[in-house]
C-alpha cells in the first residue's frame, strides 16, 4: 500500500514538474532589466549632480557679475550727475562768451562809425593841459586794460569750454563702454544659465521616465512572484488531495487483503511502469528582449547637391525663426518634430533633411561629416561649431556676413552674429562643409 501511495504522489509531482518553470526565466530577465534601469537612473542622477555643481559655480559667477554690474551702474549714475553739472557749466561759459562778444562787437561798430577818430595818439595830442593829458592817458589805459581783460577772459573761457566739452565727451564714452560691457556680461550669463537649465530639465525628465519604467518592471516582477506562490500552493494542495484519495482507497481495500495477496507479478510491476510514464519531457524555452537599438550615424562625405540644397535647408530653418522653443534632446520624436521642438543638432538635421541631405543627429556625429574648411574660407551653408558646455557642443548653419542660423537655449531658433561676445568667445574655428 505504501508503494502505491508513493507512486501516486510521485506521479502527481512529476505531472506538475512536466511544465517548465517559465516564471524563473521571466524573473531572471526582469532582474536584468531592473538592474539596468537602476544603473540608468544612477547615471542620470550623477549627471544631474554634475550639472548642479556647474550651475552652482555659474551662480557664483552670476553673483560676482551682478556685484560688478551694481558697481558699474552706481558709477554710471554718478557720471551722469557729473555730466549734468558739466553741461550746466558749459552753458554758463557760452553765455559769458556771447555777452563779451556783444561788447566787442559794439566797440568795433563804434570805431567804424567814428572813422577811426578814437586813435589813441590823437586823443593824447589833443590834450589842453598837462592835467588833461594825465586824465586822458589814464582813461585810455583803463580802456586798453578793459579790452585786454575782456580778450583774456574770452580766451580763457573759450579754453575752458573746449576742455569741458572734451571731458564731457570722454565721460559719455565711458558710460557707453560700461553699458556695453554690462550688456555683454548679462548676455553671456543668460546663454550659460539657460544651457545648464535646459540640460537639468532634460535630466529630470529622463529620470522621471526611467523611474516610471522601473516601477512597471518591479510591478511585473511582483506579479510573477505572486503567480509562482499561487502555483506552489496549488501544487501543494494537489499533492495533499492525491494523498488523501490514496488513503481513502487503502481503507476501502483493507478487508480484501487476500485478493491483494493473489495479485500477479505483472500487476505489481505495473505501478512503477505507470510512474515512469510520467517522466517530464523537457521543453525548449526561448527568452527575448525587445529593446530598441539606436544605430550610430557613420561619418559621411560631402554631399554633391549644390547651392539649391543649401538654400532649401536655410529656407526651411528660417521659416521657424522666433517660433520654435528650444528643447534639450528634442527633435527626435514625431511629436517634437510636429511641434517644432529641437535642440541645435536635431534642428540642423531637420533643416537639411528637407533638402534631401541626411546628416547626423548629434554634434559628435555632425563634426565628423563632410570635410573641414578653415574659418577664413567658410561660406553659406557650412556648419559652424562652438565650445559651449563641451567642445563642439553647439552647431549652426553659417549664413554669411558673420551671421548663422541656429537653435539655442536663450532664443530658440534664431539668427545670431558670430561677433556677439558669447559666440565669438565660443567659436574656435571648427567648420564643416557638408554640401558642395
Amino acid at each position: 500500500m505504501k508503494k502505491r501511495l508513493l507512486v501516486s504522489v510521485l506521479g502527481t509531482s512529476l505531472l506538475f514538474a512536466s511544465f517548465p518553470n517559465s516564471g524563473a526565466f521571466a524573473n531572471e530577465n526582469l532582474d536584468q532589466e531592473i538592474s539596468a534601469k537602476k544603473q540608468e537612473i544612477s547615471s542620470l542622477q550623477a549627471k544631474e549632480r554634475e550639472i548642479n555643481d556647474v550651475l552652482g559655480k555659474l551662480n557664483d559667477k552670476v553673483n560676482e557679475t551682478n556685484n560688478k554690474i551694481a558697481g558699474a551702474e552706481k558709477n554710471i549714475s554718478k557720471t551722469k550727475e557729473e555730466v549734468k553739472q558739466l553741461e550746466k557749466n558749459i552753458a554758463e561759459v557760452k553765455e559769458r562768451l556771447e555777452k563779451r562778444f556783444e561788447v566787442l562787437q559794439k566797440r568795433a561798430r563804434a570805431v567804424q562809425q567814428n572813422e577811426g577818430s578814437t586813435n589813441y595818439l590823437d586823443v593824447v595830442l589833443e590834450a589842453e593841459s598837462f592835467g588833461d593829458l594825465v586824465d586822458r592817458t589814464m582813461a585810455l589805459t583803463k580802456i586798453i586794460n578793459a579790452d585786454k581783460k575782456i580778450l583774456e577772459e574770452q580766451k580763457k573761457d573759450q579754453q575752458t569750454l573746449e576742455a569741458s566739452e572734451a571731458e564731457l565727451k570722454k565721460k559719455l564714452e565711458k558710460i557707453q563702454s560700461e553699458l556695453a560691457e554690462i550688456k555683454e556680461l548679462k548676455e553671456q550669463l543668460t546663454y550659460q544659465v539657460n544651457d545648464k537649465n535646459s540640460m537639468l530639465a532634460a535630466m529630470k525628465e529622463q529620470q522621471s521616465e526611467a523611474s516610471k519604467e522601473l516601477v512597471d518592471l518591479e510591478n511585473q516582477k511582483a506579479a510573477i512572484i505572486a503567480a509562482e506562490a499561487k502555483k506552489a500552493e496549488e501544487e501543494k494542495a494537489a499533492v495533499a488531495a492525491a494523498e488523501e484519495t490514496q488513503e481513502s482507497q487503502e481503507m476501502q481495500e483493507t478487508g480484501a487483503t487476500g485478493e491483494a495477496g493473489n495479485a500477479g507479478p505483472a500487476e505489481k510491476a505495473g505501478a512503477p511502469a505507470t510512474a515512469a510514464g510520467h517522466k517530464a519531457k523537457p521543453k525548449s524555452v526561448a527568452s527575448s528582449n525587445s529593446g530598441t537599438v539606436q544605430k550610430s550615424q557613420p561619418s559621411a562625405p560631402t554631399v554633391k547637391k549644390g547651392s539649391s540644397a543649401i538654400e532649401t535647408a536655410i529656407s526651411t530653418g528660417s521659416s521657424i525663426v522666433g517660433r520654435s522653443p528650444y528643447k534639450w534632446g528634442g527633435g527626435r520624436s514625431a511629436a517634437d518634430i510636429q511641434n517644432r521642438r529641437f535642440d541645435c543638432s536635431s534642428f540642423v538635421h531637420w533643416a537639411y533633411a528637407s533638402a534631401g541631405v541626411n546628416l547626423g543627429w548629434t554634434t559628435s556625429q555632425l563634426v565628423n561629416q563632410g570635410r573641414a574648411v578653415s574659418a577664413s574660407e567658410m561660406k553659406r551653408g557650412d556648419l559652424v561649431f562652438f565650445d559651449t558646455y563641451k567642445t563642439n557642443g553647439h552647431v549652426g548653419i553659417y549664413l554669411g556676413n558673420g551671421t548663422f542660423l541656429n537653435d539655442n537655449s536663450s532664443h530658440g531658433v534664431s539668427i545670431d552674429s558670430m561677433n556677439n561676445s558669447y559666440w565669438k568667445a565660443a567659436f574656435k574655428g571648427v567648420v564643416r562643409r557638408v554640401v558642395e
